[in-house]
């Protein structure tokens, strides 16, 4: 079944692999699942709505062993991939059982019960910014020699070469926290401040981005960090209007606003998310920079050489027509 007449393994003959890898290829959407379930894993584990953490390399030894169990929960479940036997590998998939391993390093680590296993590794890195997916019949000669003290034996350089990839060096964006400059984010998480304060910052500094509840959250570090942004006595729409930087979210209202302003992000927010951008009122030397008409004034997105002046409100999001 998964050796030729000489003896040698060889992927292609292996039918139950190739079986579980043709599973996950026809699988609708599987990329953009797995990205979404991969992201979803890490930000439950990293938990930073209450620990303010957005990076993996922030866990502790036993959390990053947890999110090794938690990627093979919420992909079970996003897949809906049948429950391994009680005393076997983690899924039964076309009726072969397959082992889920998770890494954030560079190999992954094969307990003594999974040699000869079909196993699906599975790999974030937030460097990189990419995850992979792949299968390996996770055989003596693909791993590493030696174990570790749990008796874990690493897939081996020769082994990564026989892994059958379902998504290869697929993109996995870092979290918005993780790509601002270290200044930056020593700025927004200054010691004494309060989970407002963190969030003005943030919008102060970052202008012109799509910003994620996951990370408005995190800043906050308290509940339903999105009412921070609202209107009100030291909210962030209020306090950063008075600098002409102004915050849209999903509402058609808000994004029409971005529109004809020819804000420079890559797709309009969606629910939970936010844009901040700064405005000023358009002058003569301003030319045919695109304009918005608010409060019965015309505006244009403010750069560098404009200075900083009183913004309009946005337009209240009940004056969408949907």
């Amino acid at each position: 079944m998964d050796e030729q007449a000489d003896g040698a393994y060889c992927e292609k003959s292996d039918s139950a692999l190739q079986e579980v890898l043709d599973w996950f290829t026809v699988q609708r959407s599987s990329e953009g699942r797995f990205r979404e379930s991969l992201r979803t894993a890490v930000d439950e584990v990293l938990d930073g709505k209450r620990t303010g953490r957005f990076s993996i390399s922030s866990l502790r030894k036993t959390e990053k062993t947890y999110l090794g169990t938690k990627v093979e929960i919420i992909l079970q479940d996003e897949f809906e991939i049948p429950q391994g036997p009680k005393k076997g590998m983690d899924y039964l998939i076309c009726g072969h059982e397959v082992d889920c391993k998770f890494t954030s390093q560079t190999t992954w680590e094969i307990p003594t019960e999974a040699i000869n296993q079909l196993c699906l590794l599975v790999r974030v890195s937030e460097k990189g910014e990419y995850f992979s997916a792949g299968l390996l019949r996770a055989r003596s000669e693909f791993l590493t020699g030696s174990s570790n003290k749990d008796g874990k034996r690493s897939v081996s350089a020769a082994g990564k070469k026989r892994i059958q990839w379902v998504h290869e060096l697929s993109s996995f964006p870092k979290s918005l926290l993780l790509s601002l400059p270290a200044p930056q984010i020593r700025q927004i998480f200054k010691e004494g401040a309060s989970g407002q304060e963190r969030l003005n910052c943030l919008l102060r500094l970052v202008q012109n981005r799509i910003i994620d509840g996951e990370s408005i959250d995190t800043v906050t570090q308290q509940r339903d960090g999105m009412a921070r942004l609202r209107e009100g006595k030291g909210r962030s729409r209020t306090v950063l209007r008075a600098q002409g930087i102004l915050i849209a979210g999903h509402w058609k209202a808000h994004q029409k606003v971005l529109a004809q302003l020819e804000v420079p992000i890559p797709r309009m927010p969606r629910t939970g998310e936010a844009v901040a951008f700064r405005v000023v009122e358009a002058a003569e030397h301003h030319g045919n920079r695109p304009r918005v008409t608010l409060d019965a004034k015309e505006w244009v997105l403010a750069d560098d050489s404009d200075l900083p002046q009183p913004g309009p409100q946005l337009p209240h999001r009940s004056s969408d027509s949907s």
